[in-house]
């Protein structure tokens, strides 16, 4: 994602960043604006109108005399990408994991069956060309740029256009799903085998082929993702104790298991 480059995105990023990590403790609302406004060195106005957009992006909601409470998680707009990008980012999230790959399981196996069964040529040749780039790729940017159309254009050969009008979505989830799972270009590029043998089975007309390596390809993306979180838990919690320790903080937890 893009870094914020005016003011208003700035403070957006980094208070809506400060909300998902529960920098704001266990009381489960925003400092006062006139302290906000202090904090950040702008003014009231400038902080109104970020509290606005949290609470667009559902993270807030405001009323008089209660000020700006955070939100349950389920009222998050959890498949904006900047808010999903927090929340991968902060990896305070328990459980989110298994919500993006519960939809990507839901979608992408039977998008993977459609695209064998209707794709047209062209589409084929498109989720080919994505696979010969994965293959090539130098790094671990460019190769998540290519495995991102790989999926995007199976979704696009699938020949449903409700599948494809979630693109969009999708996009975000797979972004995220790959921040999670790919921890560096030599484990992206260890799944470019099982990318192929999607493709193979998509560019030989045989749907059922096409689920079951689409399947198989979103187990080693769990079991990738079930190694880097219990890392980054580690590392997380030696960082969490650091900084509680120095500033007796008490932060609020997001746990998507009770979402």
């Amino acid at each position: 994602m893009s870094r914020p480059s005016s003011l208003h995105d700035v403070l957006v990023d980094r208070i809506g960043r400060m909300v998902v990590g529960g920098a704001f403790g266990s009381a489960g609302s925003l400092p006062r604006e006139d302290e906000l406004a202090e904090t950040f060195s702008v003014s009231r106005t400038v902080i109104r109108e970020v509290t606005k957009t949290l609470r667009a992006l559902g993270l807030v909601t405001t009323g008089p005399r209660v000020g700006s409470r955070i939100q349950p998680i389920a009222s998050w707009r959890l498949l904006d990408p900047q808010v999903m990008d927090w929340i991968t980012d902060a990896d305070m999230a328990n459980g989110f994991e298994r919500h993006l790959l519960e939809i990507r399981s839901m979608v992408e196996p039977a998008a993977a069956a459609f695209a064998a069964e209707r794709g047209s040529d062209s589409q084929i040749a498109a989720i080919a060309a994505a696979l010969v780039a994965m293959t090539n790729s130098p790094d671990k940017l460019s190769h998540e740029a290519a495995d991102l159309r790989f999926h995007e254009a199976i979704l696009e050969a699938s020949g449903n256009l409700l599948l494809v009008q979630l693109k969009p979505i999708l996009h975000a989830v797979l972004k995220a799903s790959f921040r999670l799972s790919m921890h560096d270009h030599a484990r992206g590029r260890a799944s470019v085998a099982t990318h192929k043998r999607v493709a193979d089975a998509i560019v030989a007309r045989a749907p059922e082929d096409a689920r079951r390596t689409m399947a198989e390809l979103l187990a080693m993306a769990r079991a990738d993702i079930e190694h880097g979180a219990g890392r980054r838990r580690d590392d997380l919690s030696t960082t969490r104790n650091a900084e509680e320790t120095q500033h007796g903080s008490h932060r609020r937890k997001v746990d998507f298991t009770r979402a």
